[in-house]
């Protein structure tokens, strides 16, 4: 049995060498950008809103931020498809890159709530390039025979930099602190991932693309919009896709806080959590094909989301740390398993030119649904740091049951889930 395990192993290892040979240059470069981006965005999600608390500033204002960040977002989601065709992928990914750079260097040099927000809306343009465009540009760059596996890839970039993103979050400000004060290792920090973010452009800058002329890009686009046929499906989706927005915003933007204000931990104990939590989601993400074989598209929705609820709603009544990460974890398992399977029924039976406008369409709708969230969870958590887990736990229900709803009678046998990152929810 070990034997044949051994050779199993080998053989998915030569399939999977075989496929990244076969890699055009610039699906390699957009998976170097995602990683040097998520180191980034891994420190900031360990030490980004305990700085604005080291500050001065209120939980308000870390909801306003990521409020600000989902509201650009939203808008550029709805924008992508005709500015794909305009200017083309290279354009928006190098703007993306300087907004996410701008953005958090900014934040560090301008501890202020009117600047926060204006700088929440730049890195929020950003953040929309990337929900929007990186599947077609995968897409666009690559054969059926390695799309699979350069989503697989680009997950593990993603999830192996966001984990030591995370852990140098926790870590750095210990280091800054031998000759800064709190706030300014805090501050140190958040610049140094604006650095990290920045660098993503050395790599986007060598995408070679052909565009076509804007004239003839927005007449394609035009006639597709006149022609689309998918707002059934869409509409089924959107309804829990806001739901589990909603209540993700309401606490996954405040996490650091409530480890280290609720619980007591330290900034490095901070950063063990965020960073496992990002290896968790990735293998859990890896994990979904599984899912979706052996219960279906939507009956594994339905089932993962469903037993995350327990583990969630046990978070705010336990006092212990070690308990609370690793409820934490579970969850984050259970949750972030659902979204291939999302991701993979949300695009069947779409047509081809139809489905970056779903796509855009979904990551407008998960955009809003977090505004709403984040602005009202940082105002319940000046008062509250657990109320909101609960809030969450019944927008999640609601969600979960709105699956099963909608989507029961039009389950579909599970073939190869599209495996990419998910939000983390």
């Amino acid at each position: 049995m070990i034997a044949r395990a051994r050779k199993g192993f080998i053989r998915a290892l030569a399939d999977y060498r075989d496929a990244i040979a076969g890699f055009t240059p610039n699906a390699r470069r957009l998976v170097v950008a995602h990683s040097l981006q998520n180191a980034g965005l891994g420190m900031l999600i360990t030490v980004f809103a305990i700085y604005i608390k080291a500050a001065g500033l209120s939980e308000t204002v870390v909801g306003g931020f990521e409020g600000s960040i989902a509201i650009a977002s939203a808008v550029v989601c709805l924008l992508a498809p005709p500015l794909i065709a305009v200017v083309g992928y290279r354009v928006l990914f190098l703007g993306a890159a300087f907004a996410f750079a701008l953005s958090r260097f900014g934040a560090a040099a301008f501890p202020v709530t009117g600047v926060l927000l204006a700088l929440g809306l730049i890195g929020g343009l950003g953040e929309g390039v990337m929900q929007a465009a990186t599947s077609a540009f995968y897409s666009d760059n690559s054969s059926p025979r390695e799309r699979t596996h350069l989503f697989s890839i680009d997950l593990v970039g993603r999830v192996v930099l966001g984990f030591f993103g995370s852990l140098a979050g926790g870590y750095l400000p210990l280091l800054f602190r031998t000759f800064a004060s709190d706030v300014d290792a805090y501050r140190i920090t958040v610049a140094v991932a604006a650095l990290l973010l920045a660098s993503s452009a050395i790599p986007l800058w060598g995408i070679a693309e052909r565009v076509l002329t804007p004239r003839h890009a927005m007449a394609r686009y035009l006639r597709t919009m006149r022609g689309f046929a998918s707002w059934g499906h869409t509409a089924r989706l959107l309804v829990p896709q806001l739901l589990i927005a909603f209540g993700a915003g309401l606490v996954m933007p405040f996490v650091s806080l409530y480890l280290k204000h609720q619980l007591g931990a330290t900034i490095d104990q901070v950063g063990i959590v965020q960073g496992v939590s990002m290896l968790v989601m990735g293998v859990a993400a890896l994990g979904g094909p599984i899912v979706a074989r052996k219960l279906g598209l939507i009956k594994g929705l339905v089932a993962m989301q469903g037993l995350s609820l327990p583990f969630l709603i046990a978070i705010p009544l336990t006092t212990s740390f070690p308990v609370a990460a690793v409820l934490f974890w579970i969850r984050t398992a259970l949750m972030n398993m659902s979204w291939p399977l999302f991701a993979q029924f949300s695009m069947e039976g779409v047509p081809s030119r139809e489905k970056p406008v779903v796509s855009a369409a979904f990551a407008f709708a998960w955009s809003i649904g977090w505004l709403g969230g984040s602005v009202l969870g940082g105002r319940i958590m000046e008062y509250s740091y657990t109320l909101p887990y609960f809030i969450t736990a019944g927008c999640y229900a609601l969600g979960v049951l709105a699956s099963w709803t909608l989507l029961r009678g039009r389950e579909l046998p599970a073939e190869e889930p599209l495996v990419e990152p998910g939000v983390r929810v």
